[in-house]
């Protein structure tokens, strides 16, 4: 199918049952529209990577990345963090729902539905290839690099992990840290806030060099041992300090460079198959991993250190497997800048 239609659906059900979300008194209920969220939006994210193989070549695979996939997700979340929690703090959590549902039906699938049609033919109607016609359009293991593609699932995982066990609890985090409630939404937007500043010179660096491995690599490795360290200090200052430097540095060193690999490092008919195995193991069982045990860890302990340190360690490996796929993969020449 054609990456347009499927963004198009896609769009249309996750909004939707996010706005329904704000309507509903049931727990099952709400259990069920948080899945199929989950759903609609697991369909739709291997679609951008489809338009990024298409649209972009080499030399700008990485700001292709960081510009699809990094900045619309962690702009949201820096912004979301800002302007949700005092809407939610004066007037429930119904509002969110009704307010972010209604921009997707009314402003997001508006706008791809009318600017969507001028993209590339390849992205618009999905090729023979794509669809699994012909012998390079079959979905092998080999296809997808064979073991080395486990690796790079891997290190994904281990993003998802440290990405997701933050995030899932970073409202909860800062609160315990004793600063003013009123800068508690700013603070629990700040790692997002770095990570937007620290993006800009690590995705030009990755272009320009073509060494998106060793600096996707630095990324979990860098990231991992500064959220190792929190729970060496008692300090609220300093575990602060080393939450937003460690989650700013990591994604702003990782995120886009990774997908700039996967994207450029894959044929085109294994693109969208590929990037949607990799969020969907990666992030999404990474996130569920961390959930549960930073959940466990802080029932048993009381404190969230101990659980943050483990996702740093975690991470760690990650990179450590992202480092042993750069080895592995067939070597190519840096493309210079243009």
């Amino acid at each position: 199918m054609g990456a347009k239609w499927i963004l198009l659906v896609t769009v249309a059900g996750y909004s939707l049952c996010t706005l329904l979300i704000g309507f509903t008194d049931s727990v099952g209920v709400l259990v069920a529209l948080r899945v199929g969220v989950g759903v609609f939006e697991g369909v739709y994210w291997p679609q951008q990577f489809r338009m990024a193989k298409a649209w972009f070549d080499e030399r700008e695979m990485t700001r292709a990345s960081a510009m699809i996939q990094y900045y619309g997700q962690y702009l949201a979340l820096a912004l979301g963090f800002f302007l949700l929690t005092p809407i939610e703090a004066s007037f429930g959590w119904r509002p969110m729902f009704w307010a972010l549902g209604a921009i997707g039906l009314l402003v997001v699938l508006p706008l791809y539905a009318r600017f969507l049609p001028t993209a590339p033919g390849t992205t618009t109607r999905a090729t023979p290839e794509e669809r699994g016609g012909g012998a390079g359009g079959r979905l092998t293991f080999a296809a997808f690099g064979g073991g080395r593609f486990l690796l790079l699932v891997f290190s994904y995982f281990a993003n998802g992990m440290l990405f997701w066990g933050i995030t899932l609890y970073i409202p909860l985090i800062v609160p315990t840290f004793g600063f003013a409630p009123s800068v508690n939404g700013l603070l629990s937007a700040a790692p997002y806030l770095v990570s937007l500043v620290l993006t800009v010179p690590m995705m030009l660096l990755g272009d320009r060099t073509g060494r998106r491995g060793p600096i996707a690599v630095s990324g979990l490795v860098v990231g991992g041992v500064l959220l190792a360290c929190v729970a060496l200090t008692g300090s609220p200052v300093a575990q602060f300090s080393l939450i937003c430097l460690g989650l700013g540095y990591f994604t702003a060193a990782y995120t886009p460079n990774i997908w700039a690999i996967a994207v450029t490092d894959l044929p085109a008919h294994v693109v969208g198959p590929a990037t949607g195995i990799i969020n969907g193991f990666g992030a999404g069982g990474g996130g569920v991993v961390a959930g549960a045990l930073v959940g466990a860890l802080l029932a048993a302990t009381g404190t969230y250190t101990l659980g943050l340190s483990i996702l740093g360690l975690v991470a760690i490996l990650g990179g450590l497997a992202l480092f042993l796929y750069t080895r592995m993969r067939p070597t190519t020449p840096a493309v210079p800048a243009a």
